[in-house]
């Protein structure tokens, strides 16, 4: 199928013609709101012959996709048409994916692209290269030209209600890592200043790429739409970035305080604040973020490694958002569910941005859960008011 009629049937199916753009950026402003939003959240579909596929759609797979921008956006709408009479209140939303090696190959690293996984690096730097990489030229990088032409060739050939978005750049202590390999973690110890040098070097990038490619989109700097991989996005108005920092996980408090937050701090304040996505566990590294004022939201990859309601009474406490999925305990029932998301976020007001994963209660819609979600939020609010007189 062709992307008109792609797109034809994605507007046919949508139900909701006015998505939850305010709303999501009211709560990422740290703001109570009538009843929080959710984004319903499966995860992605199958690419045609092949085994589960990190590309979306059906019909291609993720190389044939990475080196055809036309083949990549059918891609995409073919995921959003899965979804699109699903998605209600999330934000439809796309992005040119290139994986993690978009910025390393920006700055002339090798990679592979498989044929149905991510492209990954196939080599690092040593200290001497990594001493001779220079800021200057970035955009004239095969990698950012290929970036900008997919950009522009997608706003030009999709409505104003299908948002596109960054590719992914990562962080600058996973870029870091992803340039200069495992030896990073010995560096951290044996050659501080070096380690220092790379870290300004990769945040100088990050900072540079991240403004080409808004500028390209004739996004603002501090607002941004963002899918996190996935069709159904957020907006917001008081960050203009995601920052990923999944290396960060493996090293101590003194290191996340010397090596990671400065830089992260450095590049989300470039942009007015952003959102900070890590996988894995690591309470510190947790705390340090909720802590900068300039984060406005934290994704987890393994939200099932976090102690759910400690866990919520933090971002609360620091007035930020948990942007992503909760999984549901042993034996517990969609009332129950529901119950215990909106007793975390003073009855469903505030610092949760929800992704509803459609698995966990395959016996009712979407429709049904949404509604039992906004009845189960009044019913909070008329319990408060009794509670009030």
């Amino acid at each position: 199928m062709e992307a008109a009629a792609l797109l034809e049937k994605i507007d046919s199916k949508r139900k909701n013609k006015n998505d939850a753009r305010e709303t999501f950026a009211a709560v990422l402003e740290g703001n109570r709101v009538d009843v929080l939003p959710i984004i319903f959240w499966r995860s992605h579909s199958e690419a045609a012959g092949t085994a589960v596929s990190t590309s979306p759609g059906t019909s291609y797979t993720m190389k044939e996709q990475f080196y055809s921008k036309e083949k990549m956006l059918l891609g995409h709408l073919e995921e959003i048409a899965e979804v699109a009479g699903d998605t209600h209140q999330g934000i439809f939303c796309l992005r040119p994916n290139f994986g993690t090696i978009f910025i390393p190959a920006i700055l002339g690293l090798d990679f592979h692209v498989p044929e149905v996984e991510f492209p990954w690096l196939t080599e690092k730097l040593n200290k001497t290269e990594v001493n001779k990489l220079k800021i200057d030229g970035l955009e004239d990088s095969s990698m950012m030209e290929r970036a900008i032409e997919y950009l522009l060739y997608f706003q030009t050939n999709l409505p104003d209600w299908i948002h596109v978005y960054l590719p992914d750049t990562q962080g600058p202590f996973d870029l870091a890592h992803l340039i200069y390999g495992d030896d990073i973690f010995l560096d951290i110890y044996d050659d501080p200043e070096f380690v220092h040098y790379l870290l300004e070097f990769t945040t100088t990038a990050y900072i540079e790429v991240t403004e080409k490619l808004k500028e390209v989109l004739g996004e603002k700097r501090n607002e941004c739409y963002h899918g996190q991989a996935l069709p159904r996005g957020i907006y917001m108005s008081n960050g203009g970035t995601r920052i990923s920092e999944d290396t960060a996980t493996l090293i101590s408090p003194a290191h996340i305080d010397e090596f990671v937050i400065p830089y992260d701090h450095k590049a989300l304040q470039a942009f007015g604040g952003g959102f900070v996505h890590y996988c894995g566990k690591h309470e510190y590294l947790l705390e340090s973020y909720l802590q900068l004022d300039e984060v406005r939201a934290i994704n987890f990859g393994n939200p099932e490694k976090y102690d759910f309601t400690r866990t919520m009474d933090k971002f609360l406490q620091y007035n930020k958002t948990y942007f992503g999925l909760w999984p549901k305990e042993d034996q517990e029932d969609l009332k129950g569910y529901i119950n215990r998301m909106l007793e975390a976020t003073e009855g469903g007001s505030r610092g949760l941005l929800l992704h509803f994963d459609q698995e966990l209660f395959v016996d009712y819609s979407t429709e049904e859960i949404l509604a039992l979600w906004q009845k189960m939020i009044e019913q909070k609010k008329i319990e408060q008011n009794e509670d009030n007189l």
